[in-house]
């Protein structure tokens, strides 16, 4: 699941333990589920945990046969708020009048520009987020993207992802991981999660573990990509022609990366785009040292040389270089380690977003907030 998933499964668990509203989740799905079978993960985990979950059918992406069947959802449920999640939902909620009647909250994690299609989409947030009554965005440069789209600096509030600590991977757990990819005694884990897409830049992390090769030939380390996604076969010919087939490894769509954070001397976010990327609180709440680029939110999130190691994006031998001082001192990696993980428990708890967002709809509900 995405990392604006795995929090609104959160804040759904945590707004009952708060006996302070109860939410259900309407989601989309291009292939019917068959009788109450849920068709991926995220409909799977919300039903286990008692969410009430109403599925649209659509032929198509924007089919407007949506627009009815959320209609429908809204007179069943008869909402004290609506609350959106991604372009698409932003778009119906507005297309379809129910911004009119009651008071909308919108979730904006950001855009993707990954082909024409998906940047045509993205113009129309600039349309749709205008029916907003209130917007949270995961970071600051994303809230000043929606001063620049036209929306008012009153309805916007920077808020980012929250996470659960969780039990860590065993010692068996760990080994078996290990010896699944034949990952020898002896060599460094460098970690990195996230989809194989353009905007998360995994190529310029390929390209530093080149440089790591040509200029620490004497260290012995594995590269783990966790993740799948349209650059993938990209990538692979990156490997192959770098001659860095034994030290990478793809691991594909992974359900429980516990493990893997279990394993890992380090954890890389070469992304050229975030906005608060869940992946990086998991490796914080793991205890795994960072080398990230200083994008969106992960400067709101770390600090360079106290909680992680920041460069610039596209600068794949300064990347290089600041894994090679994480591996090269187990002090340092200690450091960044102990304090990014006492940052996560102290700011990003999901109690601390619960609260937040429930006082939120509290707000909204008072106030009856339908902007004109």
């Amino acid at each position: 699941m995405t990392g604006p998933a795995k929090n609104l499964l959160q804040l759904c668990r945590g707004a009952r333990a708060l006996e302070s509203a109860e939410i259900s989740i309407a989601t989309i799905c291009r292939t019917p589920a068959q009788g109450d079978s849920p068709v991926n993960p995220f409909m799977a985990a919300a039903r286990n945990a008692g969410i009430g979950v109403d599925i649209m059918s659509e032929r198509f992406r924007y089919d407007t046969r949506v627009l009815d069947q959320l209609r429908d959802i809204v007179d069943q449920r008869n909402p004290d708020v609506i609350e959106t999640h991604g372009v698409r939902m932003h778009f119906l909620a507005r297309m379809s009048g129910l911004s009119r009647k009651i008071p909308w909250l919108a979730f904006h994690h950001g855009y993707t520009a990954e082909d024409l299609k998906m940047r045509a989409y993205n113009q129309l947030d600039r349309w749709s987020l205008r029916g907003a009554a209130r917007i949270f965005t995961d970071c600051r440069p994303f809230a000043e993207q929606l001063a620049g789209m036209g929306i008012p600096h009153d309805r916007v509030q920077v808020l980012g992802s929250s996470i659960e600590a969780s039990t860590p991977a065993t010692a068996q757990e760990i080994q078996a991981v290990r010896h699944q990819w034949g990952i020898e005694d002896g060599e460094r884990v460098i970690l990195s999660v996230g989809r194989l897409s353009r905007e998360k830049a995994q190529g310029d992390l390929i390209a530093a573990a080149a440089h790591l090769r040509r200029t620490n030939p004497e260290l012995r380390f594995r590269l783990v990509l966790v993740g799948d996604g349209p650059e993938r076969r990209k990538l692979e010919q990156a490997v192959a022609v770098a001659g860095l087939s034994g030290s990478i490894v793809f691991a594909g769509q992974q359900n429980n990366v516990r493990s893997y954070y279990g394993m890992a001397d380090m954890f890389a976010l070469p992304s050229l785009s975030e906005g608060s990327p869940n992946v990086l609180l998991e490796a914080m709440i793991s205890g795994v040292p960072i080398v990230s680029t200083s994008v969106g939110g992960v400067p709101e999130t770390v600090e360079h040389e106290r909680s992680a190691l920041l460069v610039p994006a596209r600068q794949p031998e300064a990347l290089a270089r600041q894994i090679s001082r994480v591996l090269g001192d187990s002090a340092l990696a200690a450091r960044l380690a102990e304090n990014a993980n006492r940052i996560v428990r102290e700011r990003f708890s999901t109690e601390h977003y619960c609260r937040t967002v429930v006082q939120a709809y509290s707000e909204l509900c008072e106030s009856r907030s339908i902007p004109r």
